[in-house]
């Protein structure tokens, strides 16, 4: 009886994972194409360079960097005035970065039979990364399940898995969201690579690094973090092996640019390596939430940031919290370093989001044993952040007085419990801290699948071509997310409650 029972607990815990990760899978597959915008150079700038290299043999792309006049092939827009385009200056060869993202962008638009004279469609490109970032989510799962518990595990992909910043940075087609699944996936094997050290390991590691610096040079950055830890264990051949791994990649790297024009590339390596870096770089990192070029007020960003900060500046760490902790800011001080300074470039920074969203999760369960006073204060402030982005033109967010109340309310059983220590007021708040996380889960799921349809209301909002992936839709269950047609006087009479 007792081995039946235990059986359905662990098929139980299977269907929970099945549900949450397809619920999750779907909404990082809806509009893809169309959140972020479409026409982003950031992307374009890969997915050009690296279908006119499988094209035509030579790289050229679209850059801001000190290039000659006889390298610029085109000057002007590209795409149609009435629809998606973009302001470029291309040049050929194209130097800016390493080619292997670019073959893999560009690769996918060249499979599609995209026009590599014009705009790739971000339904195309988007896809590796996308996919890519779907391994991210289960990678998150299973170190928050194998560092802590299955609990923490489904909390801390639900909190990748759901948070806006995370959900849409991750679709982005830039190198940084394949760093971060090998980041995840380093983070992993380092647990068993501290406990049972083997040559294997080093392997694993050198090859990342080296294909990851071949997509972006801030990939190399990979190597040292698994060097330190390789002489921690004193594995001396380990080193050596990373250190060969990298030195190729260096070397490949070289050639490429050789290969092209030694001199231009040079010259642009000297400009990318010189880019201004400084002291307010981290404080731009801490208070400039984002995952474009525009910052956007994500609570639980912000709440996983926070608790990425607490948990590691406690005096007490386990094990596995001090390797999380060595990711995290090892990545974030890559961010500031890689980054310029005050310039919002929030791609560096997806790298850390896999720990920063463990560490969201062991700070909703911390929360949730104490529920006082101070930690109501926060995670209500906090949870329902994505209500405010249901609102447009047409759509208000909830009315101010109803905020006040509401906020009030929540916070009076914990500050009942502070003050008399009641058991009932605690367990109170207990369940006022779940309806909140619960409501946030639906207002943050609401936000990422209908945000295309907020935005463009009533107005248009080009994008290029879809494909079956970035259509898919929840059946049935579309209908809570999507806003429903506004009555004409939702603003006066008809405004929602909440």
């Amino acid at each position: 009886m007792l081995n039946i029972l235990k059986n359905i607990k662990f098929n139980g815990r299977y269907l929970v994972f099945g549900v949450l990760f397809l619920f999750l899978l779907i909404l990082k597959f809806h509009n893809y194409d169309r959140v972020p915008d479409s026409a982003h150079a950031e992307e374009l700038l890969y997915s050009w360079s690296g279908i006119n290299l499988i094209e035509t043999g030579v790289p050229m792309s679209w850059s801001t960097l000190d290039y000659s006049k006889e390298n610029l092939m085109f000057d002007g827009i590209v795409g149609d005035l009435k629809g998606v385009y973009l302001p470029a200056k291309l040049y050929k060869p194209w130097l800016d970065e390493p080619p292997l993202f670019s073959l893999m962008s560009g690769g996918v638009a060249h499979l599609f039979g995209d026009d590599r004279d014009k705009l790739i469609p971000t339904s195309h490109s988007r896809i590796p990364t996308v996919l890519a970032s779907v391994v991210t989510m289960f990678l998150v799962f299973w170190v928050g399940y194998k560092f802590y518990s299955f609990n923490v595990g489904i909390l801390a992909m639900c909190f990748y898995g759901i948070t806006p910043i995370i959900v849409f940075g991750s679709r982005m087609s830039v190198p940084e969201n394949i760093i971060a699944l090998a980041v995840t996936a380093s983070l992993l094997l380092m647990k068993s690579y501290m406990r049972k050290p083997k040559l294997f390991y080093a392997f694993i590691f050198g090859i990342f690094s080296m294909l990851l610096g071949l997509m972006k040079p801030t990939g190399f950055f990979l190597a040292p973090l698994c060097i330190y830890f390789a002489v921690k264990n004193k594995r001396w051949k380990d080193i050596l092996i990373i250190t060969g791994f990298v030195i190729l990649g260096i070397g490949l790297y070289i050639l490429y640019g050789y290969m092209y024009d030694w001199e231009l590339f040079k010259s642009i390596v000297a400009i990318q390596g010189g880019r201004f870096a400084g002291w307010t770089g981290l404080a731009y990192v801490l208070n400039s939430p984002s995952f474009d070029i525009f910052t956007l007020f994500d609570g639980w960003y912000v709440f996983g940031l926070f608790f990425a900060l607490f948990f590691s500046f406690q005096k007490k760490m386990g094990k596995n919290t001090k390797l999380l902790s060595m990711f995290f800011f090892y990545w974030l001080v890559m961010s500031v370093i890689s980054g310029s300074e005050q310039d919002l470039l929030p791609w560096y920074r997806y790298p850390f989001f896999p720990m920063l969203s463990i560490f969201g999760s062991l700070g909703l369960v911390w929360v949730y044993k104490r529920a006082n006073f101070f930690t109501m204060v926060f995670a209500v402030g906090l949870l329902l952040s994505s209500r405010y982005y249901l609102a447009n033109d047409f759509r208000p967010t909830t009315p101010p007085n109803v905020y006040r109340i509401v906020y009030f309310i929540a916070l009076i059983p914990s500050l009942l419990s502070f003050l008399n220590k009641s058991t009932l007021a605690k367990k109170i708040s207990r369940w006022i801290l779940i309806v909140f996380v619960i409501l946030g889960f639906y207002f943050n799921a609401k936000y990422i699948y209908s945000a295309f349809e907020i935005r463009c209301e009533n107005k248009t909002c080009p994008f290029s071509q879809s494909t079956l992936l970035s259509k898919t839709k929840l059946p049935f269950f579309d209908r809570f997310l999507l806003p429903k047609y506004p009555a004409t006087d939702m603003l006066t009479t008809k405004r929602p409650w909440f």
